[in-house]
């Protein structure tokens, strides 16, 4: 299956850098899923829950706002204010 190269961006560090199969995230238009090959696209992030495909294992991240942008050659960058793996969440 072909891949996408992914990289998650936050002002104070890289959250996740992967090659991964697919992703999930929510815009401002709604939420979309990308899949290799998918066509070039900037949008506005809104605060939601992305989730990315690897290995047939699923990867939950929190997002607060920011952008997504997919380049050719499936390249995908989120430029997020703040983000989160799920298990790195403190409830309290």
């Amino acid at each position: 299956m072909p891949k996408i190269a992914f990289k998650i961006i936050t002002p104070e560090r890289v959250i996740y850098e992967d090659e991964i199969e697919r992703l999930t995230v929510p815009t401002e238009s709604g939420e979309i899923t990308v899949l290799a090959k998918h066509a070039p696209l900037v949008s506005l992030l809104k605060p939601g829950e992305i989730r990315l495909k690897k290995d047939g294992n699923t990867i939950v991240m929190a997002v607060s706002t920011g952008f997504l942008e997919i380049r050719p050659n499936s390249q995908v960058y989120i430029l997020a204010d703040t983000a989160e793996r799920a298990e790195d969440i403190d409830i309290k």
